[in-house]
């Protein structure tokens, strides 16, 4: 069954078959509509997608870009694929631009020449970037990506000034305050923060939420109660044996990542230290993982499907009108309490 076959068999033009296909409903009366979408169902026609983007110069293909596997300080291979706050973007991004007619592709990237190699031989719609950690020129990267290929871009948690690129993050440095600010008035003194935040904008956001909440508290930011493991499970396990091995007798500790926690939890526990008895956690997403602990993770929710419905809204605006009104967009947090802090009070 091809175009022509259906056109032969509704009594229309190609063309007319073509734009019911294509929704362009405004030129084709209900009753033409309803006689070819009868036709494709009673013979299953499957468009042929290639044919298609080369006849509208549309590929309706979105890439999601990651980083390539990467290796943590302790030399560990980490896969972002294992990360549950990108499994949890990825999910939500597939369902919103598969329920407009979009289809996704998904590549991990080591560099930026990899980048532009990439952008240059995909034929894709639009580019949406997960976790960008593609070092110092990655701004100038996603510049060129915009000024070469005219493609719609998406940032999540990323710094850019530029209006061309949608970029949607959570308030973060307000993140870390609200959780440490929670431990500072249920009696904690001695707060840790677990976050390899130095270079890295994003983390550096939370670490002076956390700050500010010490400092404005008259309990100071001691350097020694700053651990410096990046937000894996692998490195939260390691950091929660350091707290457990410390000597500053550390109650309560915030960190940028619910897997980071429950790894700092499943840590401090091999250390000897009960949660939240001896130690109060505290995480960041709001992931659903953060409820299958034990016990339950305390944790500041970000809203990671209004955040990846947020960007997918404004790329789908961009698609269609090729302009956004506000490209830039920053959610608020909030922190949900369970049961992995305990009151000193």
């Amino acid at each position: 069954m091809t175009l022509k076959d259906i056109a032969e068999k509704a009594g229309v033009s190609m063309m007319t078959v073509s734009n019911v296909i294509n929704g362009k409903h405004s030129r084709v009366s209900a009753a033409t509509i309803e006689k070819v979408n009868s036709i494709i169902k009673e013979y299953n026609y499957v468009p042929n997608l290639s044919a298609r983007s080369l006849t509208i110069k549309s590929s309706h293909i979105i890439g999601v870009i990651v980083p390539l596997d990467d290796k943590e300080d302790n030399g560990t291979s980490v896969s972002y694929f294992d990360n549950p706050y990108v499994s949890s973007m990825i999910g939500v991004i597939e369902r919103e631009l598969r329920d407009n007619g979009y289809f996704v592709m998904i590549r991990a990237v080591r560099s930026q020449d990899d980048l532009s190699i990439l952008m240059r031989n995909w034929n894709v719609d639009g580019a949406i970037f997960l976790y960008p950690r593609l070092g110092d020129r990655f701004e100038d990267s996603i510049n060129a990506i915009v000024a070469e290929n005219h493609l719609p871009v998406v940032l999540f948690d990323a710094r850019t000034d530029n209006p061309e690129v949608i970029n949607v993050c959570s308030d973060d440095r307000k993140g870390c305050y609200l959780s440490t600010r929670y431990l500072i008035n249920r009696g904690h003194k001695k707060i840790a923060f677990v976050a390899n935040y130095e270079g890295n904008p994003l983390l550096t956001d939370r670490f002076e939420g956390y700050r500010a909440a010490m400092e404005e508290s008259g309990l100071g930011c001691d350097p020694d109660c700053i651990f410096s493991y990046s937000p894996s499970y692998e490195e939260g396990v390691a950091a929660g044996k350091a707290i457990a091995a410390s000597a500053l007798k550390i109650t309560g500790l915030v960190t940028t990542a619910d897997i980071c926690a429950i790894g700092i939890m499943e840590g401090a526990r091999l250390g000897g230290l009960r949660i939240p008895t001896d130690l109060s956690v505290i995480g960041y997403d709001n992931l659903a993982v953060s409820t299958y602990t034990t016990p339950k993770l305390t944790t500041i929710s970000q809203n990671v499907i209004k955040k990846a419905e947020t960007a997918m809204e404004l790329l789908l605006e961009k698609l269609r009108t090729g302009y956004v009104e506000q490209p830039h967009v920053q959610l608020d947090v909030e922190l949900v309490e369970r049961q992995s802090t305990l009151s000193l009070l």
